[in-house]
């Protein structure tokens, strides 16, 4: 016990967050070398010497090959899988025991796998290396991994607990919404590795200061510090004037400065006085709701940094690619459905008056307007009282086959056509009538950034159950993460998601 408290304390005095971040990292690093190099050991004995394979592959041309052999792929599949891990930002402790982290380590395994056999192809293609080990090693390799990061995340956890590690910190400036919001986040993860301490003013934040506020915005912002420190239970530390003073005072790591609530001469007074202390200096922009998440946004021209805020999303090659797979799948569609596009179509006009196909005018990528195309599931004075307004799943407008269409989606076929001529993608954010676009974007914050990129067949929002007459609001903040976010491998989750809820007849 004596030893124990010893260590524990010099933890304390030496090891801040960023520290114990590195030293896990150092800790990971060095165990997937381990585990890799030990699956591969593992895979050999099941498939050579455990007895445990099927007879049909127990054969092995020229009998079993030497264990030295496969000693010999361990630095390079081991060193396929770090670059991999690195490449796939997995090594980040504080993300590692999600399910998503287990994702992305399924599609590191995919990669490795693929890179080496590739390799073994090049450089030991005189040498016949099982398949069978490498298929083995790569799935030993996916578990022990995951289980890896799962017990050094508990780890972290408990290194937390105890104090051990954790990043101070303080928020400079006037609280505002993103402030609230910031401390919110924190203090609902519990393995952040973050302790909010107070918040550090220019103005010194007392009940009674409130009333002798110069103007009404301070009269606000004092308000709602009160308000802040009154709910989140944070002290008041002081003011930035005697800045200094409270991070040494407080042992403070990081100082979040909130812009621009916070003057820039203040700014450069806080770094200028705080160049002798190790403190970690962010600033909270105005415009955070703007910066792109998980993206690079500062460019340099010369020595000129330059904060992108956005930029023109599925450009460039993965572009070109996105739309090369629109068109391929969307022809081998029509192809392959064209007998059933034909059966629906002649159902259709000899069940109900009126043309097969219906079509309506959408909004798409840059609010250019086009003509959707799908089959008639409504009467065809659908539209004549009630003009443009959503369907609902029980809307008495719909033709008895139409309802059928509708809760199988087959109504939405011909728009592989639309696919097809460019007018949309197999996946993005549903088009809009309209009618209903100016005043949906009155009312819902950043509704247009839907238009930035092609409108799909299927989306983020629609295969996370958000489609037809639902919240809006929901539905574009999924939109924008797709935007954000688009990846290949997210539209291919996405198509695949929506197969799946077709299936089951719940899309």
């Amino acid at each position: 016990m004596l030893q124990y408290g010893l260590a524990s304390c010099i933890l304390h005095q030496t090891m801040n967050n960023k520290t114990l971040d590195h030293l896990l990292i150092a800790i990971t690093v060095l165990l997937d070398f381990c585990f890799v190099a030990t699956a591969i050991v593992v895979a050999y004995w099941v498939r050579f010497e455990s007895g445990w394979t099927p007879k049909v592959l127990a054969l092995h041309k020229g009998g079993t090959p030497p264990l030295d052999d496969y000693f010999r792929l361990i630095p390079l599949m081991a060193i396929i899988w770090l670059m991999t891990l690195k490449a796939l930002k997995l090594y980040r402790p504080e993300s590692n025991a999600t399910f998503s982290a287990f994702w992305t380590l399924c599609k590191a395994a995919g990669i490795s796998l693929i890179a080496t056999l590739a390799a073994l192809f090049f450089i030991y293609h005189h040498d016949a290396y099982s398949r069978w080990v490498m298929l083995l090693a790569t799935g030993f390799s996916l578990l022990w991994l995951f289980l890896g990061r799962l017990v050094l995340h508990r780890f972290r956890q408990s290194i937390h607990a105890q104090g051990v590690g954790v990043n101070r910190l303080a928020i400079v400036g006037n609280s505002d919404t993103r402030v609230e919001k910031l401390i919110n986040v924190l203090n609902a993860k519990s393995d952040s590795g973050y302790e909010v301490v107070g918040i550090i003013d220019e103005i010194a934040v007392r009940k009674e200061a409130v009333s002798h506020q110069p103007s009404a915005v301070s009269h606000k912002r004092v308000l709602l510090n009160v308000n802040l420190l009154a709910e989140s239970q944070l002290q008041s530390l002081g003011k930035s004037q005697d800045l200094l003073e409270l991070v040494r005072k407080h042992r403070l790591d990081t100082l979040f400065i909130v812009s621009p609530t916070v003057p820039n001469d203040t700014i450069l007074q806080i770094l200028h006085a705080c160049e002798g202390v190790p403190v970690q200096i962010n600033v909270l922009p105005e415009l955070s709701e703007f910066i792109r998440n998980g993206r690079d946004t500062i460019t340099f021209y010369d020595d000129i940094p330059v904060l992108q805020l956005r930029e023109t999303p599925m450009q460039g090659g993965r572009g070109i690619v996105k739309r090369l797979i629109d068109l391929v799948l969307s022809a081998f569609a029509l192809i392959v459905l064209s007998p059933l596009l034909l059966t629906i179509a002649i159902v259709i006009r000899l069940t109900s008056p009126g043309s097969a196909i219906f079509h309506q005018e959408r909004v798409g990528r840059g609010g250019k307007p086009f003509r959707i195309y799908k089959f008639r599931s409504m009467r065809v004075d659908a539209e004549e009282k009630v003009g443009h307004v959503w369907a609902k799943s029980d809307d008495p407008r719909q033709t008895a086959l139409g309802k059928f269409l509708r809760r199988w989606s087959l109504d939405e076929l011909p728009q592989f056509f639309n696919v097809l001529k460019g007018d949309m993608s197999l996946v993005g954010p549903r088009p809009e009538m309209s009618g209903l676009i100016d005043t949906f974007s009155e009312s819902i914050p950043h509704y247009l950034a839907r238009q930035r990129v092609k409108s799909g067949m299927t989306g983020w929002a629609q295969v996370n159950g958000f489609r037809g007459n639902t919240s809006l609001e929901e539905r574009v903040s999924y939109d924008r993460y797709y935007i954000e976010n688009w990846s290949l491998a997210l539209d291919i989750k996405i198509i695949l998601k929506t197969l799946w809820a077709i299936k089951k007849g719940s899309r």
